[in-house]
């Protein structure tokens, strides 16, 4: 297990000085596994059309990736309640990291399969986030929770602002560049959650979790009706945006005859 691994420590009296080393690691982790998401996303079409896939084709792919998202997401989530954080942090970012890998692989040999599969592990494994939100919420108070989540949403906009950008810099250099960079930065948020991150899910919340089942957390939780119309807002959201990821590259091929590098800096 991945806990047995990575040696998970007890968890520690909160203080000022851990919660700002929490929100640092956090921030870190969250920006550099945006980066490397906005390194190959934009072009993912482009990599598809390369390899003989149409626009069918990359749309099912993103939807591979989503569907595994939507089938793991839970049950990491509810790892991360019964035995901690930091093991779901690691196991998404060391994932991620090979995931990357494989993505680069693909691309080098022009291997579509090879880049299904590495759509689905990440999907598979894509806890990051929700654990790293989880991670804050368990050190912060009613009162600094909001500014650790806006910290969340600075890291996620910084890398989604920079990870294009070095996607369409690096392309120039090869199709594999930009993913084997990404899981390159993957490999560096895994090393430093290794290093810096401590368990911050106290032992007596584990045994709660264990205690409750899924469907009784979802009937407890309060104001459940506000949790509905947030969850529908995140859909429509989400579908917005991943309708954007399967149509902007190959419109703008089509009709403006861009390449991955105008792609990336757009």
């Amino acid at each position: 297990m991945v806990t047995d691994s990575v040696g998970v420590k007890a968890s520690p009296v909160v203080t000022p000085g851990l919660m700002r080393r929490v929100e640092a690691v956090v921030f870190v982790t969250v920006f550099l596994d945006l980066v490397g998401f906005g390194i190959v996303i934009p072009m993912m079409p482009l990599y598809v059309q390369s390899m003989g896939g149409s626009a069918l084709t990359v749309g099912i792919l993103l939807g591979c990736f989503s569907f595994t998202q939507l089938l793991a997401t839970p049950l990491l989530g509810r790892y991360s309640d019964r035995n901690g954080r930091r093991a779901v942090i690691l196991l998404s970012l060391l994932a991620n990291a090979v995931a990357m890998l494989l993505f680069a692989l693909a691309s080098y040999r022009l291997m579509l399969p090879l880049l299904f599969a590495s759509r689905i592990l990440a999907g598979a494994t894509s806890g990051n986030i929700a654990a790293c939100q989880a991670a804050l919420a368990d050190v912060t108070t009613k009162e600094t929770r909001a500014r650790a989540m806006g910290r969340i949403g600075a890291g996620i906009g910084l890398g989604m602002v920079l990870g294009p950008t070095l996607g369409g810099l690096f392309s120039g250099l090869g199709a594999w560049v930009p993913p084997l960079l990404a899981g390159a930065l993957a490999l560096v948020g895994f090393v430093g959650a290794l290093v810096a991150m401590p368990e911050t899910h106290p032992p007596e919340a584990r045994v709660a979790a264990k205690s409750q089942t899924r469907w009784a957390a979802l009937r407890d939780a309060p104001r459940r009706k506000a949790l509905g119309l947030v969850l529908a807002l995140f859909f429509a959201v989400f579908l917005a945006m991943t309708t954007l990821q399967v149509a902007f590259a190959l419109l703008v091929q089509a009709r403006l005859a861009w390449g991955t590098k105008e792609v990336g800096y757009t």
